[in-house]
Formats: structure tokens, C-alpha cells, sequence
């Protein structure tokens, strides 16, 4: 019998009413599916602490790290949608903020008249560099209670989760 930490009370609950109201349930599948939502949504709330200090949302983040990996350090506004999983008017409104800071700029493709180039300012690429260790820090923390295998196990597993589903994030 597996034990759970309280704050899931309420989703064990949840789940062995359905097990006890739903033949075949699949108590495991359903809750390994919550747990890595759940997961997820603590490491970003975790990391939204960090960033708050700065002003920023995981999202502004998420296109910072992107830009600053960039080729040259630039995207495309499609593919830091994709990345980031975001709609383009929610993935405009992100890199607005980011522009009026004077992080990133908008930059005309002059090879395509209709696109854009999303490029990461020297100011951006100097946030980007300062911040990394203070998130690095806070993913440490947030990961610690996993040693090095544990790691490398769940890094396996989620791979492998994703190589099986669609090519979308």
C-alpha cells in the first residue's frame, strides 16, 4: 500500500470514489497523469518566485532562454510559440513586455516580407546571463529530494512519454 503526501488527500479521495464507482478504472494511469501535472505546476511556481523578484512571469523567461539558445540569438515568433506552448496573440503580448524593456527586439526578415525575427538585445543577453545561476539554483532545490539516478530515470521515462505522443509540445 502506497502511502501519499496530505496535500493529495483530496485527490486519493477523488480517485478511489471513481475506482469504487468506475469498473476497470486505471487508478495508476490517472494518477501518474495528475502527479505530472501537479509536478509541473510546482516547479513553475516555484520558479515564478524567483522571477517575480525581477519582474517576470515564466513565460518572459521561457522566451529569454530560448532567444539567448537562438541562432544568433534569434527566433522566429512561431517557433517561441510552439516552444513555450502559448497561443501567438498570448506569445505577442509576452514579447511585447519584453521589447518595451528593452530585452528583446522585433526585427523585419528581409527575406520574407510577411515574417519577423525575434532577436535577444546585448541588455537581454545580459539579464539572461545574470539570472541563469538563480534559476539553475532554484531547478537544484526544487529537483534535490531525486539523486543523479533518480534523475536520469525520470529524464528516460518523460523521453520516452514524448517520443510516443504528437509532434506538437
Amino acid at each position: 500500500m502506497r502511502t501519499y503526501p496530505p496535500r493529495l488527500d483530496s485527490l486519493i479521495t477523488s480517485l478511489s470514489r471513481v475506482s469504487a464507482r468506475q469498473e476497470n478504472f486505471p487508478f495508476d494511469t490517472v494518477l501518474l497523469n495528475r502527479l505530472i501535472h501537479l509536478a509541473q505546476r510546482q516547479l513553475e511556481a516555484e520558479l515564478s518566485q524567483v522571477l517575480a523578484q525581477e519582474g517576470l512571469l515564466v513565460s518572459h523567461w521561457m522566451v529569454l532562454a530560448l532567444l539567448f539558445g537562438g541562432d544568433a540569438f534569434k527566433r522566429r515568433p512561431q517557433e517561441l510559440s510552439m516552444a513555450i506552448g502559448q497561443s501567438g496573440p498570448n506569445t505577442t503580448k509576452t514579447t511585447t513586455f519584453l521589447i518595451e524593456r528593452g530585452w528583446v527586439l522585433r526585427v523585419p526578415d528581409p527575406d520574407n516580407k510577411r515574417s519577423c525575427w525575434m532577436v535577444l538585445t546585448p541588455e537581454g543577453q545580459a539579464l539572461v546571463k545574470r539570472l541563469m545561476p538563480v534559476i539553475w539554483a532554484r531547478y537544484e532545490a526544487s529537483l534535490s529530494p531525486l539523486s543523479p539516478a533518480e534523475k536520469n530515470t525520470m529524464i528516460e521515462l518523460l523521453l520516452k512519454l514524448f517520443a510516443a505522443g504528437s509532434e506538437a509540445p
